[in-house]
């Protein structure tokens, strides 16, 4: 004579799932192809692209089954009369349900691509589904099986949100890795123009908000040598901090990479007008208030020095096999005078091939005679060794060798 009457709210019900997930992707690229400049070169675009793949890719929400608690009352519950049509309040109870989960709860509230026209009620309150099964009189074993086919429902409306989704992280590491590497290779080439201006002697005012960096600094830095631990007969010699030659390593590796992905005309240009480029991101992170930190002292040389000595020298040179490859390493031993002395080859490759140049580079760099070890790998093209001083086989010297392929010359 009298049945219960369900007071419970539809699932995935309200909006488009297919639509909200377009619209979740369009707000990535979006957010991504209008970030600054100094965001755009501040931060490494691998990292950069992580950020938003975390914050823009949408968990479908797990049910926690162990997690599930009820409570029991005493109620007064509606029900329906069907011979008089009129609903009654009458004495009952109720076990009220909640069913914990994990994931996006907007999810609930929209439709799938696949759905059927009995979508399952529940109501959503945080991170809990609360679900509530009443009557005059309930008997355990009608109470697991309403709540069994609740939860069956909201699987299989899961499940097919799982499919409507699946697709969204490649998605955003697709549109918004583009559009990230788009502003970067824009961005790239405006400063390459710099940089050959400003080996014209034209000097251009900086604006505001201009990029300082090419990786994400905590604040800016200053190129302060630092003391070695002290040892028994032998004077203190000051060294470039391991930290700062990271980040160095940091800036020309991100410039590098930069310039591989920019355009033919930009990768055509010589020695020393491509390690002008990397001057612009190496000076704008270390400042210029006493001049600038890094300079060029020979035609394709840089360095960093220190009361005549040099903490920091970088080499730049076309490949042009391994005679003078090994010539290079050569020649930066012989520039360095300082215990710890940190040092890099920044080798450009022009040949077809470029995996087959970057094995013969690493077989070289083991057959130089004040090779100690290594590699320690940096990434695929780049590692770093261990070398013994040209004039004191005591003094190790750290030596960082980067490659990168500017595809062969037109």
């Amino acid at each position: 004579m009298y049945g219960s009457r369900s007071e419970r709210t539809p699932l995935f019900f309200e909006g488009d799932g297919h639509a909200a997930m377009s619209a979740q992707l369009q707000k990535a690229v979006s957010e991504a192809s209008s970030l600054p400049e100094q965001r755009i070169l501040g931060t490494d675009p691998v990292a950069l692209l992580e950020y938003f793949v975390e914050k823009y890719v949408v968990i479908i929400p797990t049910i926690d089954r162990d997690a599930i608690v009820a409570e029991h009352h005493e109620r007064t519950i509606t029900v329906y009369d069907r011979f008089d049509q009129r609903e009654l309040q009458v004495p009952g109870e109720a076990y009220d349900f909640e069913i914990p989960f994990t994931g996006e709860p907007l999810i609930f509230k929209l439709r799938p691509s696949t759905f059927d026209t009995g979508p399952p009620y529940a109501q959503v309150a945080g991170s809990v589904l609360r679900f509530s099964i009443s009557g005059r009189t309930l008997v355990a074993e009608e109470v697991k099986r309403e709540l069994d086919s609740l939860l069956a429902d909201v699987e299989r409306y899961l499940g097919w949100h799982r499919v409507l989704w699946q697709n969204l992280e490649g998605s955003i590491r697709r549109d918004v890795g583009q559009a990230i590497q788009n502003r970067r290779d824009l961005l790239m080439r405006q400063k390459g123009s710099v940089a050959q201006l400003a080996g014209l002697g034209i000097k251009l005012r900086e604006k505001p908000g201009d990029a300082r960096t090419y990786v994400p600094p905590a604040v800016k830095q200053k190129l302060v040598p630092q003391l070695p631990p002290m040892r028994a007969a032998s004077p203190p010699d000051p060294a470039l901090d391991r930290s700062q030659y990271e980040t160095i390593l940091g800036l020309l590796r991100g410039a590098g990479r930069s310039i591989e992905q920019s355009s033919s005309r930009t990768r055509q240009l010589d020695e020393e007008a491509l390690r002008d480029m990397f001057l612009v991101p190496l000076n704008a992170h270390f400042g210029t208030a006493a001049g600038e930190a890094f300079n060029f002292t020979g035609k394709t040389d840089v360095t960093v020095k220190h009361e005549g000595g040099n903490l920091f020298v970088a080499e730049f040179k076309i490949w042009g096999g391994e005679k003078l490859f090994l010539e290079t390493i050569d020649q930066l031993l012989g520039y360095l005078t300082w215990r710890d002395t940190k040092t890099a080859v920044v080798m450009f490759n022009r040949n077809v091939g470029f995996s087959e140049v970057v094995a013969k580079m690493r077989a070289a760099v083991k057959s130089h005679a004040r090779f100690v070890s290594g590699p320690t790998r940096l990434d695929e093209t780049s590692d770093q060794y261990t070398f013994k001083l040209l004039q004191d086989s005591d003094r190790m010297v750290t030596l960082s060798v980067l490659a990168f392929d500017l595809g062969p010359a037109s």
